[in-house]
C-alpha cells in the first residue's frame, strides 16, 4: 500500500487506496406506510356461505285465511302452529303472523283456539263484515303488499306464506313474484282455485303437510315435508277435485237407483191394490 502524502499543514492525507475501503453511506428510505385493514376487501364467500346468508336474512310473514282454512276440533291450534312456524321457518326468519276472520261467523276462529293462537303468537285481525261486504280479503292485500314492500325499500330479502284457497289472490301473488319475492301458498287439496297455485312459488297440502293427516283420516304426514313446486300442486289439487266429482256423480248414480227401485215398488203396490178393488 503507498504511504501517505503530507500536506502543508503537515497532516498525512489518505492515499487513493484509502480512499476506496471506504464505503459510501446507503439512503435510509421510511417504511412503508401500513393499509389499513378496512382498506381490505373482504374474502370472498362460499357459496355454501351465501346460500346462509341469504337465507339468514329473508324475513318471512305468515297470513292466513281462517274462513278458507280453519282448524277443526279434532286438532290442537297449538300444534298446528308449531307446524306453521317449522313450516315458515324453511324460508327464513319468521317476523310476522297474522289470523284474519270474522267474528261473527260460524267458521270464525274458536275461543279456545283464539286464546291458544294468541299465545302462540299470532295477531288475530278481527274482519267485521260492513254493508254486506267482506273485508278479510280487502285486509290480507293491504297487508300483505305493506309488509312486502316495505322490506324491498331497504334491499331486504323477503317471503310471503299465504294460507288460503281463493283465486282472487292470484294477482297480488303474481305481482309480488315480479319484485323477487319467494310465494308460498298453503292449500286444500281439491278446494283452491287452479290460478292460486300458478301464481306461486311454493306450494303445501293443509292436510297432509300441516295436519299431518293421510288418506282415510289416518296420521301420516311427513314431519318436514317436501317443498312441491306450483306445478306438482296445481296437478294434486286437479286429481283431488276429479276425485271428489267422480264420487258426487257414483253418489248421485245410486241415489238414482234407489229412487227408481222405490218408484218400481210404489208402482207394484198400486197395482196390487188395484186388483183387490177388481176382484171385490
Amino acid at each position: 500500500q503507498a504511504p501517505a502524502s503530507p500536506t502543508a499543514d503537515g497532516i498525512a492525507a489518505p492515499t487513493l487506496g484509502a480512499a476506496s475501503s471506504l464505503q459510501p453511506l446507503q439512503p435510509q428510505l421510511p417504511p412503508p406506510p401500513l393499509l389499513p385493514l378496512l382498506a381490505l376487501p373482504p374474502p370472498p364467500l362460499q357459496p355454501q356461505q351465501q346460500l346462509t346468508t341469504a337465507f339468514e336474512s329473508t324475513e318471512v310473514g305468515l297470513f292466513w285465511d281462517y274462513e278458507n282454512l280453519s282448524v277443526a276440533r279434532s286438532h290442537d291450534a297449538a300444534d298446528i302452529s308449531n307446524r306453521l312456524r317449522a313450516l315458515s321457518l324453511r324460508f327464513g326468519r319468521l317476523v310476522e303472523r297474522r289470523v284474519y276472520h270474522d267474528p261473527s261467523k260460524v267458521s270464525s276462529v274458536a275461543p279456545n283456539d283464539r286464546s291458544r293462537l294468541d299465545s302462540a303468537g299470532f295477531t288475530l285481525v278481527d274482519c267485521p263484515t260492513r254493508n254486506e261486504k267482506e273485508t278479510v280479503d280487502k285486509k290480507i292485500i293491504v297487508d300483505v303488499m305493506h309488509f312486502a314492500i316495505t322490506r324491498i325499500s331497504r334491499a331486504q330479502a323477503v317471503c310471503v306464506v299465504l294460507m288460503t284457497n281463493d283465486g282472487d289472490y292470484a294477482y297480488m301473488l303474481s305481482r309480488l313474484r315480479d319484485l323477487q319475492v319467494k310465494v308460498v301458498v298453503v292449500y286444500l287439496a281439491g278446494h283452491a282455485a287452479d290460478a292460486l297455485l300458478h301464481a306461486c312459488d311454493h306450494a303445501f297440502s293443509w292436510r297432509a303437510d300441516v295436519l299431518m293427516v293421510g288418506e282415510g283420516g289416518n296420521e301420516g304426514g311427513s314431519p318436514e315435508p317436501p317443498v312441491a313446486t306450483a306445478a306438482h300442486a296445481a296437478a294434486a289439487n286437479s286429481r283431488a277435485k276429479a276425485s271428489a266429482k267422480a264420487k258426487r256423480l257414483e253418489s248421485g248414480q245410486s241415489g238414482g237407483a234407489k229412487a227408481e227401485k222405490q218408484r218400481l215398488r210404489r208402482w207394484a203396490e198400486r197395482q196390487v191394490a188395484g186388483g183387490v178393488r177388481k176382484g171385490a
